[in-house]
């Protein structure tokens, strides 16, 4: 049995009728590629975590000053330096030795 997840945030992402109109969609999309014979079986979940009970980067949420503030641009300033680095590295020889993956 096939099982579609979603997660969202509790009461910030999505509406009841959006919820729905996804679970529909979702189901479709699905069917669409797998063909008529999967529709009784597709599970489409829609999972909601209460505000405040998930975080970004150590954060709890929601701190939406953090995620348009300096320091998560940092964070993500870093990231993509470190993913930078391992892209151009990946057409290198493999001498995994002594790269630095920013640990």
């Amino acid at each position: 049995m096939p099982i579609i997840t979603v997660q969202f945030i509790k009461d910030v992402v999505a509406t009841p009728e959006q919820k729905r109109e996804l679970i529909e969609k979702l189901t479709d999309t699905f069917v669409g590629v797998l063909g008529d014979v999967v529709r009784p079986y597709v599970y489409c979940l829609i999972q909601e975590t209460p505000q405040g009970e998930w975080g970004i980067a150590g954060k709890p949420m929601p701190d939406l000053p953090y995620l348009i503030g300096p320091e998560y641009a940092a964070h993500h300033a870093k990231a993509n330096a470190i993913m930078a680095g391992f892209v151009a590295g990946a057409d290198a020889p493999a001498d995994d030795s002594s790269k630095d993956w920013g640990g």
